[in-house]
């Protein structure tokens, strides 16, 4: 029974830093299609880089709508996708760099 309330007590809390993380990250790349509108005149090229940050994004909004996808219901599938979830993160950040070209390249 403890177990199972502290699996309950993390999902919660899980679910919960959901909303601003993808609210952040929306500001983040809302702010660099404004800064590259102004830099480069247009706010979207689909660079690698710009398009990992949407495909990270919309990785991340999809448990957003727990109530309509039934795997999220059960504890145990919402966090093994979590937990997948970040390799979308960790490709972003640093797979982007070393595999594809693009503006965003620097390695």
């Amino acid at each position: 029974k403890k177990k199972e309330d502290e699996i309950v007590r993390v999902t919660a809390l899980s679910q919960l830093l959901l909303y601003p993380a993808v609210f952040l990250l929306t500001i983040g790349i809302f702010l660099g299609a404004v800064w590259a509108n102004v830099s480069w005149g247009n706010y979207w090229s689909w660079d690698p880089k710009e398009s990992w940050a949407l495909i990270t994004l919309m990785v991340y909004a999809v448990p957003l709508h727990k109530a309509s996808v039934a795997i999220f219901q059960k504890p145990l599938w919402y966090h093994t996708y979590m937990v997948s979830a970040f390799l979308a993160v960790i490709i972003t950040y640093f797979g982007v760099n070393e595999l594809l070209g693009g503006m965003h390249s620097y390695a």
